[in-house]
């Protein structure tokens, strides 16, 4: 069985390169591996406050749905923008553009899968169930967004072959 290695990865992170409104608010593309590394990588970047995170590691599982196998990965976007610190007005306008480019982010998904732009590859992208959380104002030092996770569950080929085993 082929498998269908749809590259999340790079395909969010193609997203946040492409989307007119965060081109426009200087929003710095990058990966990341897990939040704790967020606040960090924040700091190398000393001419952006503004910033999407593709979190290269995933939380995944196998699972049998009782038709085969599949590999389910949960992937996470972080969308976050800089205020100014304390001003509750520069903050609602920061968490107000995460949305509105979180949104955006998934009406291209939807049509890219709906449209087949990528042929198969985002077959098995769950858009049905997206989940999203945002960051508290004091989350990091003058940065609020939100991040989101897509589930995408691909059959996988589990069948066993014995030449790859010792007796």
């Amino acid at each position: 069985m082929e498998q269908n290695q749809f590259d999340a990865l790079a395909y969010f992170a193609e997203l946040g390169n492409k989307n007119k409104l965060a081109k426009r608010n200087n929003f710095k593309v990058d990966y990341c591996s897990g939040p704790g590394a967020l606040e960090p990588m924040m700091a190398e970047y000393r001419d952006a406050q503004n910033f999407i995170f593709v979190d290269d590691t995933t939380s995944g599982n196998t699972f049998n749905n009782k038709v085969g196998w599949f590999d389910r990965n949960v992937y996470c976007v972080h969308i976050l923008a800089g205020y100014d610190y304390g001003d509750a007005e520069s903050y609602n306008r920061a968490l107000k553009l995460c949305r509105k480019i979180f949104r955006q982010f998934l009406s291209k998904v939807i049509k890219d899968k709906e449209s087949y732009k990528y042929g198969d590859k985002l077959m098995y992208l769950n858009t049905g169930n997206v989940y999203s959380n945002e960051y508290g104002r004091y989350s990091f030092n003058g940065c609020t967004g939100l991040f989101f996770q897509i589930q995408n569950d691909e059959p996988t080929d589990l069948v066993f072959d014995a030449d790859e085993w010792e007796e």
